[in-house]
């Protein structure tokens, strides 16, 4: 037997023990780990932070169409030959001259541009929340598999403890029979070096699940330990909502979007109508001894006082072609984001079937996994009882135990398979991934 047939017969029997079960009903269930990783995961904390970018936008679209209202205020003092304001002939007299003003302006009209502009506001928001409820899905399948994953590395490494376990106990068993005379010193060796090599694999495995807890933790935002988590494996059930995708839906509120924003861009040709109005009022006082007594402030601010209120109409002739540009690539814009909606949807389709397949794969395969299991479990107890006669070598009891394993290996793997075709097909169903 040469040395690659060894280790890769090594490596199959890493999976001869049986699937492991919960140790603890106190640890993190799958939906504990997606609930962590929607809540901690930097990718789903950079979405939400877009999303509240998206509804600042959306109300300073709103803005557009509300009133303005404002208050100013000017203040000079004035110095040597200037006019005065009561007679509006010069003099040389220092005036401290204040005025305010409360103005107010209102867009009446400007070809439906503002709430063009707000509706494709809206729609964009909801089309962030749509991208960050399908980023979290994205994040979500990611968890599921680095969840089955550790338990997949974890049924590893107590299986090379099982093996080495078993191993040792063959190895002395071989000794002793070599004392005894019914075994050789080639079995020893070769049992020899199945410990050695249990051991090398043992180490390896220990360091893939540290790797793969690593993974998880990673996934889910969590801070970063060598301690392992405390994972508990529980019976899959489907959620009860029932929603539509979120990659379709955000494909299509992007269209709605687009069909805003080319209106907003086809409303720069209309002209535009606006409403403003003010109220004013000046104070002076002239400075100096051997003056007039300055009439007082509240006289002047209602002697003083002036109002208007006018309509604006403004009419776009020519803009450098700059209006027609805009058009043109809002419908551009409009005519890309509706391809994608129909590749979206294809592909949606498309990953839904292939779901559906994969899930009925999954059980025929688990199936036949069963049935195979049960066949090398009866010829690895045929083997091992003729290996304790002594009517087969260690060879001979590490190749059906290799087998055996092989089969085990791939009835673990097809359950895992199985868990993950069932949430996957579930999902593209339409039903949440977190309860």
């Amino acid at each position: 037997m040469n040395s690659n047939t060894f280790i890769l017969i090594i490596a199959a029997v890493l999976f001869a023990i049986s699937p492991v079960k919960a140790e603890s009903t106190g640890g993190m269930t799958l939906n504990d780990c997606l609930v962590y990783a929607r809540d901690h995961a930097y990718d789903n904390r950079l979405n939400r932070l877009a999303e509240a970018d998206a509804a600042a936008r959306r109300r300073i679209a709103a803005a557009g169409l509300m009133p303005y209202v404002g208050l100013s205020a000017s203040g000079n003092l004035s110095f040597g030959r200037n006019i005065d304001p009561e007679t509006n002939m010069y003099d040389n007299n220092k005036t401290v001259a204040t005025a305010f003003g409360l103005n107010l302006s209102l867009p009446l009209f400007d070809g439906l541009v503002s709430i063009n502009n707000l509706k494709a506001a809206r729609s964009a928001a909801l089309r962030q929340a749509e991208k960050t409820r399908a980023d979290e899905d994205a994040i979500s399948m990611e968890v599921i598999r680095a969840f089955y994953n550790v338990g997949y590395c974890r049924t590893l490494v107590r299986q090379m403890e099982e093996q080495l376990r078993r191993d040792e106990t063959d190895l002395s068993s071989t000794l002793r029979g070599e004392q005894l005379g019914t075994k050789s010193g080639a079995d020893v060796a070769e049992m020899r070096a199945v410990v050695a090599a249990d051991e090398y694999e043992l180490s390896n495995q220990r360091n893939l699940l540290a790797k793969a807890f690593l993974d998880l933790r990673g996934l889910m935002g969590m801070p970063l330990s060598d301690e392992p988590l405390d994972l508990v494996e529980e019976e899959y059930q489907s959620g009860a909502a029932m929603e539509a995708n979120p990659r379709l839906a955000e494909a299509r509120l992007a269209v709605k979007e687009g069909e805003y924003e080319l209106r907003a861009a086809k409303g720069a040709y209309s002209p535009a109508i606006s409403l403003s109005g003010s109220v004013t009022t000046s104070y002076f006082k002239m400075m100096g001894g051997g003056q007039q007594a300055a009439t007082t402030f509240g006289r002047q601010w209602r002697d003083n006082m002036g109002q208007y209120i006018g309509v604006s109409f403004t009419l776009p002739l020519f803009d450098g072609l700059a209006t027609p540009a805009r058009v043109k690539r809002a419908r551009i814009e409009l005519d890309t984001r509706k391809i994608r909606l129909e590749q979206t949807s294809y592909e949606v389709e498309k990953l839904t079937r292939s779901a559906m397949l994969d899930l009925c794969a999954a059980r025929d395969e688990l199936t036949a996994a069963t049935r195979r299991l049960d066949a090398e479990e009866s010829a690895y107890k045929a083997t091992r009882r003729k290996y304790e006669l002594g009517s087969a070598s260690a060879i001979d009891l590490y190749t059906s135990g290799a087998r055996l394993a092989t089969a085990r290996a791939n009835l673990e793997g097809k359950r895992i398979q199985l868990k993950i075709s069932e949430i996957t097909a579930d999902y593209y169903m339409g039903r949440k991934l977190i309860k």
